[in-house]
């Protein structure tokens, strides 16, 4: 019995070392924003979709209603103008915070400068009004956080790609995502 916690610790301790670097080539590819949908693409011809291409908030959140974090994630990997229907309509779904961890994954992969969409909607789910229910993701929740610290750390980026990264990184350290301190200071007013 001893035998078999000093294994199950070790698998345990070996498991938590794994690096962010180590996390990033385990995840799937990241969408393509300048894909072409394929042609048999379901989504795409479901009314719900088509509706809330029209950008209406009640649209949006029907479909993230239907949809969920999980349907949602889907139509994003499906590259196209799905990724950006799929992003706006995210911070609607009552189960968004699971996506974070996806949304993180994405912001390493690509270029920073082309992450506005994606942090645009980590913030409008940071800024959802906390409730009293049980963290749906707390670990997705610190690897989207320390994709975020990634992207800040480069100073090269356009200050508004990173002015909202920060943005990002308080809303997510008001969660427990992040040490506050961890979070740069040198865009805030002087």
């Amino acid at each position: 019995m001893l035998g078999l916690r000093v294994l199950a610790l070790s698998i345990l301790a070996f498991a938590s070392c794994r690096s962010s670097a180590d996390v990033a080539h385990d995840a799937a590819p990241a969408p393509n924003l300048q894909a072409k949908l394929a042609g048999d693409s379901g989504r795409a011809n479901e009314d719900l979709w088509r509706r809330a291409a029209s950008q209406d908030p009640l649209d949006l959140a029907r479909l993230a209603d239907k949809e969920g974090a999980g349907g949602l994630l889907e139509g994003l990997d499906e590259g196209g103008p799905l990724v950006l229907l799929a992003l706006d309509a995210l911070p609607f779904a009552d189960d968004a915070e699971a996506a974070l961890q996806r949304l993180g994954e994405i912001v390493r992969q690509i270029d920073p400068g082309e992450s506005s969409a994606v942090v645009r909607a980590i913030v409008a789910i940071a800024a959802r009004p906390r409730r009293q229910v049980e963290p749906v993701d707390p670990p997705g929740l610190r690897s989207c956080a320390q994709a975020l610290l990634e992207v800040v750390s480069k100073k090269s980026l356009p200050a508004a790609v990173r002015a909202q990264a920060i943005s990002a990184l308080r809303l997510l350290s008001e969660r427990g995502g992040v040490n506050p301190s961890a979070i740069p200071t040198d865009l805030d007013a002087r």
